[in-house]
Protein backbone atom coordinates (compact mmCIF):
# COMPACT_ATOMS: atom_id res chain seq x y z
CA UNK A 1 0.00 0.00 0.00
CA UNK A 2 1.39 3.47 -0.94
CA UNK A 3 2.19 6.51 1.24
CA UNK A 4 0.24 8.80 -0.63
CA UNK A 5 -2.33 10.61 1.10
CA UNK A 6 -4.10 12.29 -1.57
CA UNK A 7 -5.60 14.91 1.78
CA UNK A 8 -2.43 16.66 1.91
CA UNK A 9 -0.78 16.14 -1.69
CA UNK A 10 0.79 19.10 -3.72
CA UNK A 11 -2.40 18.78 -6.41
CA UNK A 12 -4.90 19.04 -3.55
CA UNK A 13 -3.36 21.52 -1.68
CA UNK A 14 -3.44 23.67 -5.23
CA UNK A 15 -6.97 22.62 -5.95
CA UNK A 16 -8.30 23.82 -2.66
CA UNK A 17 -6.60 27.08 -2.70
CA UNK A 18 -7.40 27.69 -6.44
CA UNK A 19 -11.28 27.14 -5.47
CA UNK A 20 -11.06 28.99 -2.73
CA UNK A 21 -9.22 32.07 -4.44
CA UNK A 22 -12.17 31.75 -7.35
CA UNK A 23 -14.76 31.68 -4.84
CA UNK A 24 -13.25 35.14 -2.70
CA UNK A 25 -13.24 36.55 -6.00
CA UNK A 26 -16.80 35.93 -6.98
CA UNK A 27 -17.73 37.18 -3.62
CA UNK A 28 -15.98 40.69 -4.31
CA UNK A 29 -17.51 41.18 -7.44
CA UNK A 30 -21.03 39.84 -7.03
CA UNK A 31 -20.36 42.89 -3.76
CA UNK A 32 -19.65 45.38 -6.77
CA UNK A 33 -22.62 44.56 -8.87
CA UNK A 34 -20.22 43.26 -11.18
CA UNK A 35 -22.57 41.02 -14.27
CA UNK A 36 -19.92 38.43 -14.34
CA UNK A 37 -18.20 35.25 -13.17
CA UNK A 38 -14.46 34.51 -12.58
CA UNK A 39 -14.64 32.09 -15.26
CA UNK A 40 -15.96 34.81 -17.58
CA UNK A 41 -13.17 37.09 -15.97
CA UNK A 42 -10.95 34.72 -17.27
CA UNK A 43 -11.85 35.77 -21.10
CA UNK A 44 -12.18 39.15 -20.74
CA UNK A 45 -8.70 39.46 -19.13
CA UNK A 46 -7.17 38.38 -22.34
CA UNK A 47 -9.61 40.64 -24.56
CA UNK A 48 -8.65 44.08 -22.08
CA UNK A 49 -4.85 43.19 -22.82
CA UNK A 50 -5.52 42.79 -26.90
CA UNK A 51 -9.64 43.31 -28.31
CA UNK A 52 -10.37 41.26 -31.21
CA UNK A 53 -8.72 37.98 -30.46
CA UNK A 54 -10.20 35.24 -32.11
CA UNK A 55 -12.12 32.63 -30.21
CA UNK A 56 -9.82 29.30 -30.87
CA UNK A 57 -7.07 32.35 -29.22
CA UNK A 58 -8.94 32.68 -26.07
CA UNK A 59 -9.23 28.68 -25.62
CA UNK A 60 -5.59 28.66 -25.58
CA UNK A 61 -4.68 31.48 -23.33
CA UNK A 62 -7.25 30.30 -21.05
CA UNK A 63 -6.05 26.83 -20.89
CA UNK A 64 -10.40 26.12 -21.83
CA UNK A 65 -11.36 23.42 -24.27
CA UNK A 66 -13.30 25.72 -27.58
CA UNK A 67 -16.98 24.05 -26.14
CA UNK A 68 -15.84 25.74 -22.81
CA UNK A 69 -14.99 28.90 -24.30
CA UNK A 70 -18.04 28.98 -26.93
CA UNK A 71 -20.28 28.79 -23.88
CA UNK A 72 -18.62 31.42 -22.06
CA UNK A 73 -18.80 33.71 -25.25
CA UNK A 74 -22.35 32.88 -26.31
CA UNK A 75 -23.45 34.36 -21.97
CA UNK A 76 -21.50 37.06 -22.83
CA UNK A 77 -22.49 38.02 -25.82
CA UNK A 78 -25.99 37.39 -24.77
CA UNK A 79 -25.44 40.25 -21.63
CA UNK A 80 -24.12 42.72 -24.37
CA UNK A 81 -20.28 42.71 -23.01
CA UNK A 82 -18.84 41.19 -26.08
CA UNK A 83 -19.57 40.80 -29.85
CA UNK A 84 -18.69 38.62 -32.80
CA UNK A 85 -17.57 39.52 -35.67
CA UNK A 86 -16.59 37.67 -38.62
CA UNK A 87 -12.71 37.04 -39.13
CA UNK A 88 -11.64 38.97 -42.44
CA UNK A 89 -9.97 36.28 -44.50
CA UNK A 90 -11.45 32.75 -42.50
CA UNK A 91 -15.57 33.22 -42.60
CA UNK A 92 -14.80 29.88 -39.99
CA UNK A 93 -13.31 32.09 -37.67
CA UNK A 94 -15.19 34.86 -35.27
CA UNK A 95 -12.88 37.37 -33.23
CA UNK A 96 -14.48 38.53 -30.39
CA UNK A 97 -14.38 41.96 -29.88
CA UNK A 98 -15.30 43.81 -26.43
CA UNK A 99 -18.59 46.23 -26.23
CA UNK A 100 -18.47 49.79 -24.49
CA UNK A 101 -19.91 47.44 -21.57
CA UNK A 102 -17.20 44.83 -21.58
CA UNK A 103 -14.72 47.81 -21.41
CA UNK A 104 -16.12 49.47 -18.71
CA UNK A 105 -16.58 46.57 -16.44
CA UNK A 106 -11.98 46.20 -16.78
CA UNK A 107 -11.01 48.78 -13.82
CA UNK A 108 -13.66 47.23 -11.26
CA UNK A 109 -12.95 44.05 -12.08
CA UNK A 110 -9.36 43.90 -11.93
CA UNK A 111 -9.90 46.01 -8.52
CA UNK A 112 -11.69 42.44 -7.20
CA UNK A 113 -8.82 40.54 -8.93
CA UNK A 114 -6.04 42.28 -7.34
CA UNK A 115 -8.01 42.76 -3.89
CA UNK A 116 -8.78 38.73 -4.14
CA UNK A 117 -5.00 37.84 -4.29
CA UNK A 118 -4.19 40.75 -1.76
CA UNK A 119 -6.28 38.94 0.56
CA UNK A 120 -5.29 35.26 -0.25
CA UNK A 121 -1.40 36.26 0.59
CA UNK A 122 -1.60 38.00 3.35
CA UNK A 123 0.93 37.85 6.05
CA UNK A 124 3.34 36.18 3.65
CA UNK A 125 6.86 37.62 2.77
CA UNK A 126 7.60 39.03 -0.72
CA UNK A 127 10.57 35.78 -0.37
CA UNK A 128 7.45 33.50 0.39
CA UNK A 129 5.49 35.13 -2.62
CA UNK A 130 8.91 34.78 -4.55
CA UNK A 131 9.15 30.78 -3.86
CA UNK A 132 5.86 29.91 -4.46
CA UNK A 133 5.67 31.26 -8.12
CA UNK A 134 8.85 30.12 -9.04
CA UNK A 135 7.42 26.49 -7.48
CA UNK A 136 4.47 26.90 -9.20
CA UNK A 137 6.07 28.02 -13.01
CA UNK A 138 8.37 24.98 -12.30
CA UNK A 139 5.33 22.94 -12.10
CA UNK A 140 3.69 24.08 -14.51
CA UNK A 141 7.22 23.64 -16.95
CA UNK A 142 7.48 20.43 -16.17
CA UNK A 143 3.75 19.25 -17.11
CA UNK A 144 4.16 20.87 -20.99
Amino acid sequence: MSNFQFQHSYGRILGVAHTALVRHLAKLMKAKNLPISPEQFSVLSHLWQKDGRPQNELAICTNRNRANVTRIIDILERDGIVERRDHAVDRRVFNIFLTEKGKALEKDTAACAAQSIDDALKGVSEEEKAIVMKVLRHSIDNLR
